[in-house]
């Protein structure tokens, strides 16, 4: 049987968060914001970027032209981003409204990784392979076609019911071929009546 300490070390658990700060962060600041974080016991801690300025930075709405810090941060104490927020704005002396803490599984997040990119263009590939289980015959060809155009008949169908018209049935049209005008076409028709 284990010992409870080895059940209390394999149960630990990271608590990971992005910190994101708006404008300027000395080295100075980022060494007060890892000893800062060392409250929460710090199991990592990345800079993982600095974006260049932008008119509209995403996480902050309020801010114009400005660059983004962004930290990735692994804690093995708990805590919640609100928490994190209020702990990192009021100790680094910064406004909430520059500081921006997120969980990496974040919906908002989840759309700002980097996706894999593609070479060419999604029309020159015929295998597909962005739709590997598309079935082709469903949206054209001679099936579509006939299928398309027995739907729209059906409609129309309803459509004459409703207004209660005769809809004309499925059988062939029969033409009276057993007498001679049946047989002629109206210019034939008359020709023969001139002669």
């Amino acid at each position: 049987m284990k010992p409870f300490k080895e059940y209390l070390s394999e149960g630990s658990k990271k608590y990971d968060f992005r910190v994101k700060i708006a404008g300027d962060v000395s080295k100075d600041n980022e060494t007060k914001l890892e000893s800062i974080l060392s409250k929460f016991k710090i199991a990592s801690f990345k800079k993982l970027a600095s974006t260049p300025v932008q008119q509209f930075p995403l996480d902050f709405p309020k801010l114009i032209n400005s660059t983004v810090n962004i930290y990735e941060v692994s804690l093995d104490y708990p805590t919640t981003q609100f928490e994190l927020t209020e702990y990192i704005a009021s100790n680094l002396a910064i406004a909430k409204e520059n500081l921006a803490v997120r969980r990496p599984g974040e919906p908002s997040e989840e759309y700002q990784e980097p996706k894999e990119r593609r070479d060419g263009p999604l029309l020159t590939d015929a295998e597909y392979k962005e739709s590997p289980n598309a079935k082709f015959e469903d949206y054209y060809g001679a099936t579509y076609n006939s299928k398309f155009l027995k739907e729209l008949n059906d409609i129309l169908k309803l459509q004459r019911k409703e207004r209660g018209e005769v809809i004309p049935s499925d059988t062939v049209a029969k033409y009276n071929t057993d007498s001679v005008a049946g047989t002629q076409t109206v210019l034939k028709q008359a020709e023969d009546l001139r002669k």
